[in-house]
């Protein structure tokens, strides 16, 4: 029995991997099937993160984070952008995310610094918190998609290479499909030793009817002479 109990353990560990990654390969895709547009958010149940592309937000302050951090989001809608303040954390989509001409398009992480209305339209105005940031261009209210809720320092640029083709496929699905080998090897060698058993069990079985059947017969034929010799001495 303690032979078998690392043997037990390893299996118990290597099922526990085994559904870890099939649960975060069903996160990844339950999220990346809700994105419609480029400047939707992957997220399940409004809860979502963002990779952060440059270090407009390595400040000081305790929520500032930088481009190694993964930044955990929640969505918002028409009601929860109404009561956004100054000092929250929001996220929008530019199609140029700096000033340079043929910048690519992306998502812009700030803090708010300002909230205002012009005319009957609300807007609000972000910036990072490096030093030297500059204040963005004031955005329409409806333009903000979430706000800022926490964040994992150090796991940025590993999640943005898990986003990526290449690091999904060499990270989630050839480690599943290497882990689904894995288990149906293992399951098929638990058939096979079930099968072997059950086999041993009946071949155990069948010898020992045979070795009563075996002495059944020797007690009939010890009979048999016992009668012959008792009817000789009785001539």
């Amino acid at each position: 029995m303690k032979k078998n109990r690392p043997k037990r353990v390893i299996g118990i560990a290597a099922n526990v991997l085994f559904y870890s990654v099939i649960f975060t390969l069903i996160l990844f895709s339950i999220a990346n099937m809700s994105l419609k547009k480029d400047d939707d958010i992957a997220n399940l149940f409004g809860r979502g993160f963002v990779s952060v592309l440059t270090d407009s937000m390595a400040g000081s302050k305790k929520d500032s984070f930088t481009s190694k951090d993964l930044i955990f989001v929640k969505l918002l809608d028409d009601e929860s952008r109404m009561n956004l303040k100054e000092g929250d954390i929001v996220t929008y989509y530019r199609l140029n995310i700096s000033t340079i001409p043929g910048s690519p398009s992306g998502f812009i992480t700030h803090r708010v610094i300002r909230v205002f209305d012009l005319g009957s339209e609300k807007y609000v105005q972000t910036q990072g918190d490096a030093p030297g940031a500059l204040p963005d261009n004031p955005i329409h209210i409806s333009e903000v998609i979430s706000i800022y809720t926490g964040q994992l320092k150090g796991v940025g640029n590993a999640m943005k290479y898990l986003q990526t083709p290449n690091g999904f496929a060499l990270f989630v699905i050839i480690p599943v499909a290497i882990l689904l080998i894995v288990q149906i090897v293992l399951l098929t060698r638990n058939v096979f030793s079930i099968s072997n058993q059950k086999n041993q069990e009946k071949l155990e079985l069948e010898k020992q009817e045979a070795l009563k059947a075996l002495e059944v017969e020797k007690e009939k034929i010890r009979q048999q002479l016992l009668e012959e010799i008792k009817s000789q001495n009785n001539q």
